[in-house]
Order: structure tokens, then C-alpha cells, then sequence
């Protein structure tokens, strides 16, 4: 890449970081990152399950926090994590952690979006009268606020007849709830994708897998995903793709990026859109792998932060480009994402950014 003097402690810092979310990095890897004091990666959902394994028995205390932290371990885990610690007042602190964690999952009925239960011996509702009698205590909410699932619903989202009830309630706090379901009967699909709230159709996109495709498309026109449901409503398994390209020149710019899933998409039609005015349309051409290096690299300095970003990822950029980004201090973090890193020079960029800094020598 360059000679090692000439690197900058700071973008070197910063490739560990990025190193941890490039979806291209192998297991080996990512256990380097670890020795190498790195663990903020441990947050990813789609985490092989070999690192986390390693991390609950590593031997740097600061490497077995993060997994504590992560909320992701399993009871198993906690005990190993819990037996590899040394200091008494640590493995107190991680048992005390441990129980709070699975405590607040016996809380959580549902799925994700669902609120926790008021403590553990909570009793959901189980007959209709008590349903009823539960529902009318819900108060009336203002349809601007930020809600997550009632506890109480989300346990009851496989009861279908239940879901058929609290799907027709006047109050808009429990037809949200309902619409957190993973799985719903048609008709009670049918009822929500027509909701007046269109909060109620994003949670739906977001949570149910039997949300039908035309709301899907709807959505899509004014909800470009969140940090919770990355990718939806478009990663959903029921979104259409056949004939998105009629979208290609569609006023809304949401629209118009759409037209790069459909799978008629071209080359041609990722490049046109590069050149949009709009950045959301530009957004999404940046991270297409169509595009030449020549537009990854204008779009990597576009004026809008987020362009930039996807196109820093982006494959197609050209090894040039991507190098100089890995030894830019502003680049380096997100430029380390790119999955056209060569395992290889992974292991290089581990190992250099390990060293102390007075040691980085060609």
C-alpha cells in the first residue's frame, strides 16, 4: 500500500474500526482485530458465531466487556465469559450484567419494536374479555409520537383471532402494535396495509413478512429505512422488483433509485442516475457495482457526506482511489469497509495498525 512511515496513526486506528464491519472480512481477520484491542464489531448482527466465542474467553478484559455489552450472548456464553474472568469484582459485575440481560429479554414478548413487560411475572391477556378490558385502558396517542409495541400485544402476535380483534380497535397505539407482528392472517394484513396512520404501513413493512407489495412500493415512496430494519421496506421478501425501471424518470426521488433494483437495470441506467440532481438518487447509484471506477471516484467526492460514503464502499472503485481514501484520515474508517480489500492486505492494515507508532517501519 505505502511504505509504513508514511502512515498516519490515525488513519491506521481508524482501519480496525472499519476492518470490523467490511462484510468481505474472513474470521481470521476479525480474531486480529480482537487481539489487536478492537471490538466494536461485536454489535453486528451478522457476526460469525466463532468470534464472539473467542471473544468471551479472550484473555483482554476489554475484549470481553464488549461482549457483555453486546447483548447478544447466550446463557452458555455468559458462563464462559463469567469463568474467564480473573478478578472477583469483574466477574460480579458481568454475573450482575448477565442477569439484567436475560431478565430484559423474558420482558420483551415480542419481536424487535416490542416494548418489555412491566416485570417478569407479567400475564399477557388470554380471553377475549380480558383483551378487551386490557385494550380500553390503552390511552389515545398523538399520531406524530414515537411508539414501540404494547408488551402485552406483542405477546399475543401468534393468536391469530387476537390479531383479527386488536387489528380493528379505534386506537392507533394497538393497531401499531399489531402491525409489529411477524406474521399476520391475510385478512388482517389486508386491514392494516389500508390504515389511515402511515406508521401502522411502516411497521408492517418493517416487521410482518406477509406485507403485501403494492404498500411495500408505497412506503418506499417516502421512507428511505432506519437504523433498526436497515434495508426496509425493500430488503422485504415480498417487495417488487419486475418493472421498477418504469420509475426511472418518476418526479419522487425515492421512486427513481428504485429503478436500479429492477432486474432489467442496466450499467447504463446506474450511470444516468449518478448523474441525478437529487443526492437520494445519487445515493443509491453510489453503491451500485455497475457503475465504472470513474464514477465511484466522482461520486467519492461529491458534495452531499452520504453519496461520498456509499461510494467509499463501493467495489467498483479503482484500487487508486481506494488507497488513497485508506490513508486519508477523514476516508480511512469507511474506506476500510470496502469489500474489495484483499484478505491479504487486511491482514497487512491489521498488522500495521497494531504496532506502536514510533515502530511503523517499512
Amino acid at each position: 500500500m505505502t511504505a509504513a512511515t508514511d502512515l498516519d496513526p490515525r488513519s491506521a486506528h481508524s482501519w480496525l474500526f472499519g476492518l470490523g464491519f467490511n462484510p468481505s472480512a474472513p474470521v481470521d481477520v476479525l480474531l486480529g482485530l480482537l487481539d489487536a484491542g478492537e471490538a466494536g464489531f461485536l454489535q453486528r448482527e451478522d457476526l460469525p458465531p466463532e468470534v464472539m466465542e473467542a471473544a468471551v474467553v479472550h484473555e483482554a478484559g476489554e475484549v470481553r466487556a464488549a461482549a457483555a455489552e453486546s447483548g447478544r450472548l447466550s446463557a452458555a456464553q455468559w458462563d464462559r465469559l463469567v469463568a474467564a474472568t480473573p478478578d472477583p469484582r469483574q466477574r460480579e459485575l458481568f454475573a450482575e450484567l448477565a442477569g439484567e440481560q436475560q431478565a430484559a429479554r423474558r420482558l420483551t414478548r415480542g419481536g424487535r419494536g416490542v416494548g418489555r413487560a412491566p416485570h417478569a411475572d407479567a400475564t399477557p391477556p388470554g380471553t377475549p374479555e380480558e383483551i378487551a378490558a386490557m385494550a380500553a385502558e390503552v390511552p389515545e396517542i398523538d399520531p406524530r409520537d414515537v411508539t414501540t409495541a404494547l408488551w402485552w400485544v406483542g405477546a399475543l402476535h401468534e393468536n391469530a383471532e387476537a390479531m383479527r380483534r386488536l387489528a380493528a380497535s379505534p386506537k392507533l397505539l394497538i393497531r401499531r402494535s399489531v402491525a409489529r407482528a411477524p406474521h399476520l392472517p391475510a385478512d388482517v394484513v389486508a386491514v392494516l396495509a389500508r390504515d389511515e396512520d402511515r406508521i401502522v404501513r411502516l411497521f408492517l413493512a418493517e416487521s410482518c413478512d406477509d406485507a403485501p407489495a403494492e404498500m411495500l412500493l408505497e412506503v418506499a415512496g417516502w421512507w428511505e429505512g432506519s437504523l433498526s430494519f436497515p434495508g426496509r421496506p425493500r430488503s422485504h421478501p415480498n417487495f417488487p422488483r419486475e418493472g421498477l425501471l418504469r420509475y426511472v424518470t418518476d418526479s419522487n426521488p425515492r421512486m427513481r433509485a428504485l429503478a436500479l433494483a429492477d432486474p432489467a437495470s442496466t450499467s447504463a441506467v446506474a450511470e444516468q442516475l449518478s448523474h441525478d440532481l437529487d443526492p437520494i438518487v445519487r445515493r443509491a447509484a453510489a453503491e451500485d457495482r455497475r457503475l465504472s471506477p470513474e464514477s465511484v471516484r466522482r461520486l467519492a467526492v461529491d458534495a452531499d457526506q452520504r453519496v461520498r460514503l456509499r461510494a467509499w464502499v463501493n467495489p467498483s472503485i479503482s484500487p487508486a482511489a481506494l488507497v488513497m481514501l485508506l490513508l486519508d484520515v477523514r476516508g480511512a474508517k469507511h474506506a476500510a469497509r470496502n469489500p474489495a480489500i484483499p484478505v491479504p492486505v487486511m491482514h497487512r492494515m491489521v498488522a500495521l495498525a497494531s504496532l506502536p507508532s514510533g515502530a511503523r517501519t517499512s
